[in-house]
């Protein structure tokens, strides 16, 4: 009786996927509670990393002689800053490929979120090296080992604690080892979580990862790496291939670059025999490098940091050119352990939403075989490189390493225009802001009439004295009608929707206020610079149009307590963004031309911190971005910034730093108000308490809740149970 083979582990995963996606698509949101089945999953499998990394580090580097760490130290950590430049030099690539979606997106708290505040001395730094394992500081844990295990060269009486480095080391494989055989379950968990939970629009996003990375793999792993060794050594391209080929299909089989030691040793040595060049120096050599290559990261890991620069994409988080040097020396310096213990510390430390994590690892039960792939590509290739420059078997053949750079060029760059052209082909980008932000109502209004010119100048001159004996809030309800004086260059506190409708926040909020006090509504435009007549005048018995309460305006007029805060900020050209960043940049700069609404509460605030710039008053602020007016950056705040760059998206918005500045806003009404001061006062607080505040500021601002929350299609719902009714 024949016993039938077992399932091997990766078709198990790839069975739990399938089960996963199918689960999710036929049950929908009732799967969503899996996800804690995963985290379960995803907490036992990071258990032992830690551990499994400081003790393998210190076994690596212990073991080797000084004699060898002589030779390695200079030229292997040469070839190791090449071959990690080369991945590193795909992953700021490979983002340029990442379609570009033409609708800018609504305010986002990250714009102004200030970024935690980094001990860069504690992170690299291990002061206390069990403190840095408890909170999980991977780069200072690396630190230490790699410091312990130099030391450890030399002692004498090494052998002893090298043996017992060894027997923990695998121990702690075995335990991993064991829960890696959970992995199915925890990956029908995610899966199914995701797929009954995930958008059409989301999935559409996350295909941009899968692409790119599985491009990015395929070209280093068949390409640049082999061309690169082919061009210094005598080995030939196709030979390079042709004796990894078992190591390569065993990687992108299995998924574990460990178990191929031994076999990309063999390879190695196979190729050597071939081309003659065997001895027992290269062997030896081999069997030194590969280990220790092993403990460092390889750009199958280190290609994971695209999923970094696709998060930011995602997250609407963007990874500027000045923080590329702390991007690459945090992710060297944390992929030295587990890729799944240093992302999470990643996407924090570049302020990019956790809950992306759990996409990175879905993305892993496929990238995970090609990472895998690329990982002993790189170690082979790495170990063949250095092994030549170390015993002097390295030949500088001028045509031939031109051959290659060349066609290495030409496959990278048509690699990456056709990974462009196909994401572009493939994904689309469902929602445009600028629409909805067209299509935007208010819900709950009451009888407007909407003026749509300014008054004439004879309305201010008229001083419309109130009723003897009542208040303002008396003579508006004897009256009827609440006049609102509104501003539309304060998108999106007031504006004009695709129908004609004034909408916008604060027209939501006089609209709540005309209920509540049971009268009608009277919209009236004004300007900035002239609230104080039309308020003086009667001619309109409130502002509410995003006005910042600043020291002269309450000299003129009375405000209501600040309802919200917005913060000061830039709009410019996209490219010219990074010009206005930093706070000492702009202090410095001669001749910027500045726009600035005529009135604008911000200029003589900015002026006092820009010495050298030109101001540009402007009646509208749609001059700026039809180029009405020559200027180079628009002075708004983020929140109004943002909706006009909806509108025109090849402009963005840049709170400069370090210091974010914000300023209260607030409803302004006439000097001497005092009673309709305190009544608002009032009625904003109950607002704040009854939570319409952050409502509107949901809506309006944040562009959340535009849509009615619909229950995701699934096949249970939608066909099964239709079919039966």
């Amino acid at each position: 009786m024949k016993l039938k083979p077992k399932l091997s582990l990766a078709t198990l995963i790839i069975i739990a996927m399938i089960l996963g996606i199918l689960c999710g698509l036929i049950f929908g949101e009732r799967c969503r509670d899996l996800s804690i089945i995963g985290n379960v999953y995803i907490t036992l499998l990071q258990m032992c990393v830690l551990p499994y990394v400081v003790l393998s580090i210190l076994f690596g580097i212990g073991k080797l002689s000084f004699k060898d760490a002589k030779m390695l130290a200079l030229k292997g950590g040469i070839m190791t800053f090449i071959f990690w430049g080369v991945s590193i030099l795909f992953v700021l690539l490979l983002p340029l490929t990442f379609p570009n979606w033409t609708a800018a997106s609504f305010f986002s708290t990250s714009i102004v979120a200030l970024p935690p505040k980094m001990d860069y001395l504690n992170l690299y730094i291990p002061a206390n090296p069990f403190n840095a394992m408890a909170n999980n500081l991977v780069p200072a844990v690396t630190l230490f080992c790699i410091c312990v295990g130099v030391a450890l060269i030399g002692m004498k009486d090494k052998q002893v604690v090298i043996n017992s480095l060894g027997i923990l080391t695998g121990a702690l494989g075995k335990v991993t080892n064991t829960m890696v055989k959970l992995t199915p379950i925890g990956t029908f968990a995610i899966v199914a979580s995701a797929a009954g939970t995930m958008t059409i629009e989301e999935f559409g996003r996350i295909q941009v990862y899968f692409i790119t990375f599985i491009v990015a793999s395929l070209v280093m792993t068949f390409c640049i790496f082999p061309l690169l060794v082919s061009a210094f050594t005598p080995f030939k391209y196709r030979d390079i291939l042709s004796v990894s080929k078992d190591a390569l299909l065993t990687a992108f089989t299995t998924g574990n670059l460990f178990i191929l030691l031994p076999m990309i040793s063999n390879n190695l040595k196979e190729l050597l025999e071939k081309y003659n060049l065997n001895n027992d120096e290269r062997e030896s050599m081999n069997d030194i490098i590969i280990p220790i290559c092993y403990n460092f990261p390889n750009a199958g890991k280190l290609l994971a940091l695209l999923f970094v620069m696709f998060a930011a994409w995602f997250d609407g988080v963007k990874i500027g050119i000045l923080q590329y040097p702390d991007f690459i020396s945090s992710g060297l310096l944390s992929f030295f352990g587990s890729t799944n213990s240093a992302m999470p510390f990643l996407l924090s430390h570049f302020q990019i939403s956790s809950d992306l994590f759990e996409i990175y690892l879905v993305s892993g039960v496929i990238n995970g075989k090609f990472a895998t792939l690329l990982a002993a590509i790189y170690l082979l290739c790495f170990t063949l490189l250095t092994t030549a420059w170390l015993t002097k078997m390295v030949k500088f053949n001028p045509k031939k390493l031109l051959i290659n750079i060349t066609v290495m060029f030409a496959v990278t760059a048509v690699a990456l225009i056709g990974t462009k052209i196909t994401l572009i082909t493939l994904t689309k980008n469902n929602q445009d802001s600028k629409e909805v932000l067209a299509s935007m109502r208010i819900k709950d209004k009451v009888k407007a009439i909407v003026e749509k010119k300014y008054p004439e100048k004879s309305a201010w001159e008229k001083i419309i004295s109130k009723t003897p004996g009542k208040n303002r809030l008396e003579t508006i309800k004897a009256r009827g009608v609440l006049r609102v004086g509104y501003n539309l260059n304060a998108r999106p506190f007031a504006y004009f929707n695709a129908k004609g409708e004034l909408v916008g926040l604060d027209v939501a909020m006089a609209h709540k206020l005309a209920k509540d006090i049971n009268c009608t509504l009277k919209f009236i435009p004004i300007n900035y610079y002239d609230i104080k007549q039309g308020l003086n005048a009667g001619v309109i018995d409130i502002a509410m149009a995003g006005i910042t309460k600043t020291m002269p305006r309450i000299q003129k007029l009375n405000f209501t307590e600040p309802y919200m805060k917005i913060n000061l900020a830039f709009v410019a050209s996209d490219y010219k963004l990074d010009n206005y960043r930093q706070a000492r940049d702009i202090a410095l700069m001669k001749e910027v031309k500045v726009a600035v609404l005529k009135g604008s509460a911000h200029r003589k605030f900015i002026e006092e911190r820009m010495p050298n710039g030109k101001f540009i008053d402007l009646e509208k602020i749609e001059d700026f971005f039809t180029a009405k007016v020559d200027a180079d950056v628009l002075l708004t705040s983020a929140e109004q910034g943002s909706a006009w760059a909806i509108l025109y998206p090849s402009y963005g918005v840049v709170v400069p730093r370090p210091n974010i500045h914000t300023f209260g806003i607030a409803y302004a009404i006439a000097k001497g108000d005092l009673e309709f001061n305190k009544f608002l006062n009032e009625w904003l607080r109950m607002q704040k308490n009854n939570k319409v505040i952050d409502q509107l500021y949901s809506y309006w601002i944040l562009g959340l809740n535009i849509k009615p929350k619909k229950t995701r299609w699934n096949l249970w719902d939608n066909v099964i149970k239709s079919e039966n009714k």
